[in-house]
């Protein structure tokens, strides 16, 4: 795995097995995961558009996630803990439906140097969602987040067996919630 950040965006280049609930999202194998910057007021009604323009313009080809956030780059939270590393940006400004509040986008991207089995990768995404909701509800918020959050989940084939379990009281899962609540934490404030 290599990353950069070009200008507004993030690039996160390798050949993952990864699952997303953001743009192009679903489960396949990608070349790239990207968190791009917009800016606050954008409202682009097809965002994949939007995305393809940008991916071409920086020379990423097919296929990859993306990400869009109104939080800056310059705010990007990266953890890196053992064969976790955990990419960030939390900013608070468009609360979800579940309380009313002047409150961005929550992302998180997680890679692992750990084979995954697809219910790992899965319970990964219910382990960071769980993880973001705490980190919020600890810093005194009263939601669990934003109407824009995703989270994707990537790992390379590694030699050895795979994760079947990445729920909060698995040892991966201990590190997705100490590095979400960490990197969610540090972007907000």
């Amino acid at each position: 795995m290599r990353y950069e950040i070009k200008g507004p965006t993030l690039v996160i280049e390798g050949e993952f097995e990864a699952i997303s609930s953001g743009i192009n999202g679903g489960r396949m194998p990608v070349n790239y995961l990207i968190n791009h910057h917009v800016q606050q007021d954008f409202n682009h009604n097809r965002p994949k558009d939007y995305l393809g323009k940008l991916t071409d313009s920086l020379i990423i080809t097919k296929p990859y996630f993306g990400l869009l956030t109104a939080v800056s780059m310059d705010n990007l939270q990266v953890i890196r803990n053992d064969y976790l590393t955990t990419f960030v940006t939390a900013g608070i400004t468009h609360p979800s439906g579940f309380r009313i509040h002047e409150a961005g986008t929550i992302n998180i991207i997680l890679v692992m140097e750990r084979n995954l089995s697809e219910g790992a990768m899965a319970g990964a995404i219910i382990t960071a969602t769980e993880a973001k909701g705490l980190a919020l509800l600890e810093m005194g918020y009263d939601f669990l987040g934003t109407t824009t959050d995703a989270v994707i989940v990537a790992y390379e084939k590694q030699p050895g067996d795979y994760m079947d379990y990445a729920g909060p009281y698995t040892e991966i899962g201990k590190k997705i919630t100490l590095a979400v609540i960490e990197g969610v934490k540090q972007g907000i404030n």
